[in-house]
């Protein structure tokens, strides 16, 4: 496959037309990544991890990802981890949209939870492209590689790395809730369109605050934003900060993916579903 059949194929996929996991694979092929993953990860709490660090968001971290070395071995579990907070540091929330941030497995040696993984499967080099930044998260291209990265193959990437980035911010509405779902009821045993944790569900699954509920329940009634300040009689400043703590709880990008995931129906978990964990 060439490089431009690759970025076609994630093309291809941010807009739904295949699964995102099958374009990941095929593009962890034409690059020679043994491990690649879209991740999303939190980036509004308090004191961000320096090179080589790794805080406590990166355990919460939405994670698709397509692992060669898994496929190969009943030994090597799941892959719920993300490296971009310890490769970016203190740049995570603010890198530039379409670089390309590279690392080596020594810089993650005092961090078991992050050393481990790669250990396992005999990784040794990691490049991280960031994709998109919210208001309170970020999203991810990593790659993990077990032979050197050299200059021509970063020199690749980066001309690709912004049209990655391009496309993801075009990419169709929930494309990373619809596959991270799809990864849990693919554990699970069951079908992922069946299955999406609705975020005014009677069991407040996010654990929204009561004002946070009451934007998420008039926002599915179709009011705007104007019309949610004259509803709840609330500065804007204090509506922008409810919408930031949805979007931390919920995982939704924007404000707009947000009402999407509010007007799509969706029905309940299989009995059973509930015990399965992806990061």
């Amino acid at each position: 496959m060439s490089t431009i059949e690759a970025v076609a194929v994630w093309c291809q996929a941010v807009q739904a037309a295949m699964p995102l996991p099958e374009a990941l694979r095929k593009f962890a092929d034409r690059f020679g990544s043994d491990l690649i993953a879209v991740t999303r990860v939190d980036h509004s709490g308090p004191g961000r991890a320096a090179r080589g660090g790794a805080g406590d968001r990166v355990s919460h971290a939405r994670i698709v990802a397509y692992d060669r070395r898994a496929n190969l071995s009943e030994e090597i579990g799941g892959f719920r981890v993300s490296y971009a907070e310890a490769v970016c540091g203190e740049y995570l929330a603010t890198s530039k949209a379409g670089s390309v941030w590279h690392a080596r497995r020594a810089d993650f040696d005092h961090v078991l939870r992050l050393r481990a993984p790669l250990l396992q499967r005999r990784l040794n080099e990691t490049v991280v492209v960031p994709l998109e930044h919210h208001v309170t998260s970020s999203d991810y291209l990593e790659m993990h590689f077990a032979n050197e990265v050299g200059a021509s193959m970063l020199d690749r990437l980066g001309l690709v790395a912004p049209t990655l980035s391009e496309s993801w911010k075009r990419r169709a509405f929930g494309i990373l809730s619809k596959n991270v779902l799809a990864a849990r009821r693919g554990m699970a045993g069951g079908k992922a369109e069946d299955y999406a944790a609705p975020i005014l569900g009677i069991g407040n699954e996010y654990r929204l605050s009561r004002s946070e509920y009451r934007v998420c329940l008039l926002l599915s009634r179709g009011l705007n934003n104007d019309g949610l300040l004259d509803e709840l009689s609330i500065s804007l400043s204090t509506l922008r900060t409810h919408l930031r703590n949805i979007y931390a709880k919920t995982g939704a990008g924007s404000q707009a993916e947000l009402v999407q995931r509010l007007l799509v129906p969706v029905l309940a978990p299989p009995i059973g579903a509930g015990g399965v964990h992806v990061a």
